[in-house]
């Protein structure tokens, strides 16, 4: 959103206060996230990424082996299905899920492992592309798992997806690391990660980014805002606390020390702090900044809804398509 904010002039410059001194302290892609038509106008807060979790139990009772933690064992999106497919067979309610369902921000790794770009393309990035052959693979491949049954169209909210995974009736899911405090919590639940799956012929990208903070353009209490803008974002100590104890820090030091806990934490996880930083420095993409991206995030939402309730992938990116060229039309170029 921030280049809509920015033209509407509701945010401050941070550029002369921070430019330089987030260097080195923030992943270079927060930075770049922040920054729009050569300026910084938001501190990055928290970052995010993807696994692949799985419930141990219910592998076991298929004879399916457990993945790997390691970036070596990564595996395609139809291996995944296949071994849910199994573990389903053998007695789980469910054999796979995403957390985050429909979401732009969990799905936009499905066409962009095949190339297929994020949906936007231009120097402005106002150029519809959501109907190329990578999104209709991609597409096609969402709604299998749906017609197949080894993903459920039933739960439609996170809350939902993550209860059926700490109930073990869920094998697999695709979710952030915020979930690992809640599923550690619950007795009897032996889960582990695995890194994010990729379709085969394509890269492997993983979802990442997450909230940043603002100054109001007309603040009357800019020493104030900065200095807190500091400590949540550049203090490695304050950007811990900012990332709220369930999830990782845009601050390179913070989410260190936030992953090194983990395993600590839970012995099950070891290796999943090496995963996840191999994940943010090597395979990380970041939503488009486009002004058109609040109508490209609801509507292709919307389009990944009908197509995980049966309507076919050509027709619903086709007609994507021509609704978000039509709504970028009315943006002011």
């Amino acid at each position: 959103y921030v280049p809509t904010f920015s033209k509407l002039g509701i945010l401050g410059d941070l550029t002369s206060a921070f430019g330089e001194k987030s260097k080195g302290k923030l992943f270079p892609s927060d930075i770049q996230g922040a920054n729009y038509i050569g300026k910084m106008l938001t501190m990055p807060m928290e970052e995010s990424t993807q696994v692949l979790f799985f419930n141990k139990g219910l592998l076991a009772k298929a004879g399916v082996e457990a993945p790997g933690v390691s970036p070596d064992a990564r595996m395609t999106w139809d291996k995944v299905i296949e071994l849910a497919k199994k573990v389903q067979a053998a007695g789980a309610e469910t054999g796979f899920g995403f957390e985050q369902v429909d979401r732009y921000y969990q799905l936009q790794v499905l066409p962009e492992s095949l190339g297929g770009g994020p949906g936007v393309k231009g120097e402005d990035l106002l150029t519809v592309d959501v109907a190329n052959d990578a999104w209709l693979q991609a597409g096609k491949w969402y709604g299998s798992i749906f017609a197949d049954g080894v993903a459920s169209r039933a739960p439609t909210k996170s809350q939902e997806m993550r209860d059926l995974f700490k109930a073990g009736r869920l094998a697999f899911l695709v979710g952030g690391p915020w979930n690992i405090a809640e599923f550690s919590k619950v007795e009897g639940l032996d889960y582990g990660a695995a890194p994010h799956p990729y379709f085969a012929g394509g890269k492997a990208v993983t979802p990442s980014e997450s909230f940043h903070l603002g100054m109001a353009a007309d603040t009357k209490n800019v020493d104030k805002a900065l200095n807190f803008l500091n400590y949540a974002g550049l203090d490695k100590d304050g950007a811990v606390v900012a990332a709220g104890g369930s999830g990782l820090s845009a601050n390179i030091g913070a989410t260190q020390e936030i992953l090194s806990r983990i395993p600590q934490q839970n012995p099950n996880l070891k290796g999943i702090d090496a995963l996840m930083q191999y994940e943010l420095a090597n395979t990380a993409i970041r939503r488009p900044r486009t002004l058109g991206y609040l109508q490209l995030e609801e509507l292709v939402t919307r389009a990944w809804s009908d197509i995980r309730n049966g309507n076919g992938a050509a027709e619903t990116f086709a007609q994507l398509q021509s609704e978000l060229e039509r709504s970028f039309k009315r943006i002011p170029h």
